[in-house]
């Protein structure tokens, strides 16, 4: 069966490569999925299973969803696995061969709750308080957003969410873990009398957890 890209160190013992391409696959998924905001806003749960193929070189091609549990999740599988690296290929009589694939990729909101981000903190630039300007928001674009866990360290941040909201219009953007230019454009909306919100997350054992900061603009 191929193996997930990472495990090169492994090679003298099959049993604890294929330990690694099990871990190394699941840390990729963790990363890379977005959650999608349908799917939070409904509370959608569950497995999606997708199907894909590893050809002889190892590229992952014609990825499918077998099952779905609604709310974009689908989309957000298939997206995942579209990103996926090359994979050493499958091995048969000596010679690569193609392999088809199936796997589950779980969506579960229950790591993203209040009580699961509460001993983490975030952090970004000169923002403190409840309040901020649209000076100290552009100030901050060019420094880095962290997130601190609970043993004190600084975490991964796996994925950012901009949102300013204004007289019942909202405008949002998404970004894997650093400040994007679709955030940057959020900000550029910003202004007086609106609520500017941070949505940060962090991967802990195995899930998200999402920290959450927000800031009425009084300037």
């Amino acid at each position: 069966m191929p193996y997930f890209t990472g495990c090169e160190l492994s090679e003298n013992d099959s049993q604890i490569k294929r330990e690694c391409s099990d871990v190394e696959m699941v840390r990729f998924i963790s990363r890379y999925l977005i959650y999608p905001d349908l799917a939070k806003y409904n509370g959608i749960e569950g497995t999606v299973f997708v199907s894909f193929i590893v050809d002889e070189n190892g590229v992952v091609v014609d990825p499918v969803v077998l099952k779905d549990i609604g709310g974009g999740c689908g989309e957000a599988a298939l997206d995942v696995i579209k990103e996926m690296p090359r994979w050493e290929p499958a091995v048969h009589r000596g010679r690569t061969v193609k392999v088809k694939m199936n796997l589950p990729i779980q969506f579960f909101l229950k790591a993203e709750s209040r009580d699961a981000a509460e001993p983490y903190s975030l952090s970004w630039g000169n923002l403190k308080g409840a309040t901020t300007t649209k000076d100290i928001l552009e100030d901050n674009l060019s420094r880095k957003l962290y997130i601190r866990g609970p043993e004190g360290g600084n975490r991964y941040v796996d994925q950012i969410e901009f949102i300013f909201e204004r007289e019942n219009r909202q405008v949002s953007a998404f970004s894997k873990g650093d400040i994007s230019d679709d955030l940057v454009k959020v900000v550029d909306r910003v202004k007086k009398g609106g609520i500017f919100t941070i949505n940060a997350s962090v991967q802990d054992g195995g899930h998200f957890v999402t920290v959450t900061r927000s800031f009425e603009i009084t300037k």
